[in-house]
């Protein structure tokens, strides 16, 4: 699990920067759409790794009582 985390971490970090300075590297649309796209998918997955987190927490927590 922690490996999904740390990748998901890595692709919204690499978004971030090709989003940010990727014009000096590539044309600037292009660029542009790569980082948010990248960005994008990381933040989508790492939110569905916190509910997935919080949601087996709320069930184990109920299985207790």
């Amino acid at each position: 699990m922690k490996t999904k985390r740390t990748f998901y971490l890595v692709l919204i970090i690499v978004g971030a920067v090709i989003a940010g300075l990727g014009d000096s590297i590539m044309e600037e649309e292009y660029a542009l759409s790569i980082g948010i796209v990248l960005l994008m998918f990381g933040l989508y997955k790492t939110t569905q790794l916190w509910s997935m987190d919080h949601y087996g927490d709320e069930e184990k927590d109920k299985g207790d009582k």
